[in-house]
């Protein structure tokens, strides 16, 4: 009975095996009452809260309706934040 597989070799991941194995304990964990969070998880919740409080001031001041594409408007501030936050705190 011949067993056939859709799996192909792609050599081109490679490279990505030994970078995953040693780069897994890079990310900076600290400890919240108990609980061991990443520190994404902060920056996350700090670039979410930034965003929802400048987005509640610009429907209040009336400027919300002139942002060009509210989307990508609203993605890259939370973008920012996070990068912001990470750097500030994070970054050795």
């Amino acid at each position: 009975m011949e067993r056939r597989t859709n799996r192909r070799f792609r050599p081109a991941a490679l490279p990505l095996i030994p970078a995953l194995l040693l780069l897994g304990g890079c990310d900076p964990i600290f400890d919240v009452a108990g609980a061991y969070f990443p520190s994404w998880v902060v920056c996350f919740i700090a670039g979410f809260a930034v965003t929802v409080v400048v987005r509640d001031v610009l429907v209040r001041t009336g400027l919300d309706p002139h942002l060009g594409s509210r989307l990508f408007s609203y993605l890259g501030l939370f973008a920012m934040t996070s990068a912001t936050v990470w750097l500030i705190f994070f970054s050795t």
